[in-house]
């Protein structure tokens, strides 16, 4: 039976750690080491450890998880892995069935690591296997095309994205890459590259459509401004160099971009930027720490909208680059996904059921 929206989100439950669990960790990830892999597999007994190189790895692994039918699965690596898992198990077992998934940090960014309070890999499973109280947090993801995933965007965000992977392919087995890597890679692309390139490029434009419940247009502090817009209503139509959909609030190392995208069950955030590269740059810091405020900043609580530029835009979702769109719909889940937080109950943050 579907999980109704309104009961997508709620406050965080206490659970209580069982033993039937499996570890699935992307041995690619960024911060996997040799001295990792002996400590789990120190704490994990060998058929439910799984160490994975390359997607055939991945999908046989999560084969073996979805027919065990266990409890909570450990996932460790970046954003993206952790949404590739969540994903990879849906078309499995249904969204629906996904066991409870529990975020062992070990990119670059770990948007959802941090949200949910997650320890070094080795620290989370062992206070987990301890008996330590954890927390459940039931969320509905954001889907497009299929793809299941607490963050994405078309614009700037993900121009940024698509530099900093070229930074990294051309200098990863360099010297300097110690020195680039992370957010000093992140700044240095947007300054030296987005930024000059969007600003002879320009905004784009773009219509928005209601097509699901109400939206409701959200005004300073994320307070709801009039009547709800109903479905068919365009929320917007005109210029705009970014535009994305959350239903958490954190972007890689913890910016908090979407600072509503966990206030109101049943419904995700959409964001618009009017404003060029160099403002949006200029407001980084607010930007950052969740508190931007501009007269080219839009914000929704939305169930589902279509999108539709009049050029092709760079599309992200959870911090990996999708190549182009011309038109995306951002819709929120029925089913909410269930992630474990680490300890006790995350405090509430201003508008929000967790704090980073």
């Amino acid at each position: 039976m579907s999980t109704p929206p309104e009961a997508a989100l709620t406050a965080p439950q206490a659970v209580q750690p069982t033993s039937d669990i499996a570890v699935i960790v992307n041995a690619n990830a960024g911060r996997f080491r040799p001295r990792l892999a002996a400590a789990l597999a120190a704490l994990v007994p060998a058929d439910r450890l799984f160490l994975t190189h390359t997607e055939e790895e991945a999908d046989a692994a999560l084969r073996a998880v979805a027919d065990r039918g266990v409890d909570t699965v450990f996932a460790g690596g970046g954003d993206g892995t952790i949404v590739g898992i969540i994903n990879r198990l849906a078309r499995v077992r249904g969204l629906g069935g996904l066991p409870r998934i529990a975020v062992l940090p070990l990119g670059t960014g770990n948007a959802l690591g941090r949200w949910l309070g997650m320890p070094s890999p080795e620290r989370a499973l062992r206070d987990w296997l301890e008996g330590l109280p954890h927390h459940l947090v039931t969320v509905p993801m954001v889907q497009t095309e299929g793809m299941l995933y607490p963050f994405g965007g078309l614009g700037h965000d993900a121009a940024v994205l698509n530099d900093y992977n070229a930074l990294k392919r051309r200098f990863q087995h360099s010297r300097w890459w110690p020195l680039l890597k992370g957010i000093p890679g992140y700044l240095l692309a947007a300054y030296l590259w987005t930024i000059p390139n969007y600003l002879r490029r320009g905004s784009v434009r773009v219509r928005i459509t209601n097509l699901g419940r109400p939206a409701i247009r959200l005004g300073p502090g994320g307070v709801p401004q009039g009547e709800g817009a109903p479905p068919g209503t365009v929320l917007y139509d005109g210029t705009c160099t970014m535009v994305g959909a959350a239903s958490t609030p954190l972007l890689g190392y913890g910016m908090r971009f979407f600072p509503y995208a966990d206030t109101r069950p049943g419904y995700i955030q959409l964001r618009l930027l009017d404003m060029s590269a160099f403002t949006a740059g200029m407001h980084l810091i607010p930007a950052w720490r969740g508190t931007l405020r501009h007269p080219q900043l839009h914000d929704w609580h939305i169930e589902r909208v279509r999108v539709q530029f009049r050029d092709a835009m760079p599309f992200q979702v959870g911090g990996e680059a999708c190549g182009y769109r011309d038109e995306v719909r951002f819709e929120s889940t029925p089913i909410p996904v269930r992630l474990i937080a680490h300890g006790p109950p995350p405090n509430p943050s201003p508008g929000g059921i967790l704090r980073a």
